[in-house]
């Protein structure tokens, strides 16, 4: 493994031999660099480093923050792009809880490799808001899919709205973890 550095300003780390002549993520000097060791296997810093979370979990945030805008929308416009705007807030209905399982897998996966363990508060926070996302967007998609968009679409809004609250919680409570030092080998 390449000899890594940490900026003593702001944290950042990278590699030794790619530090130019400032802190990419500050802008300070390079001579604010010093010695960082990393403390996990060179298994760990690969998977960790294929990012699947930070990936996957903006997928339902997408959907989550465009269905009440939409739903808004063709209520208050129904003629306009009436057809093509109601499959699109089935699509997004039926897409958003799928999106939200994978983001799911993808946070235990990545909790579990940078701290060994999913019990810890925050993690079951995240856990516990994650599955009452899931929840939402599984009972908005169900009423869509068994019931249609024209006649429910209260329903949707109420529920995507729930959706977009849990996920701006999870983006909060995710940005909290971001300084997590990883541990162990």
């Amino acid at each position: 493994m390449a000899a890594m550095v940490r900026c003593k300003a702001c944290g950042y780390i990278m590699r030794e031999d790619r530090v130019g002549t400032v802190c990419p993520a500050c802008g300070l000097k390079a001579k604010v660099f010093e010695p960082h060791s990393l403390r996990i296997s060179d298994r760990r810093k690969m998977l960790l480093d294929l990012d699947a979370h930070p990936i996957l979990v903006h997928f339902p945030q997408t959907f989550a923050s465009i269905l009440p805008p939409l739903v808004v929308f063709h209520v208050l416009f129904p003629k306009l792009y009436g057809p093509e705007l109601a499959h699109l807030l089935i699509f997004t209905s039926l897409a958003l809880p799928l999106t939200c399982l994978g983001a799911i897998a993808s946070g235990l996966f990545d909790g579990r490799l940078k701290v060994k363990k999913l019990t810890t508060p925050a993690l079951k926070q995240k856990i516990a808001v994650g599955l009452v996302m899931l929840a939402l967007a599984t009972a908005n998609g169900l009423i869509v899919l068994l019931w249609g968009f024209a006649d429910t679409h209260s329903y949707v809004l109420i529920l995507s709205i729930g959706c977009l609250i849990c996920a701006v919680l999870l983006g909060m409570m995710g940005k909290k973890l971001l300084p997590v030092i990883l541990l162990g080998k």
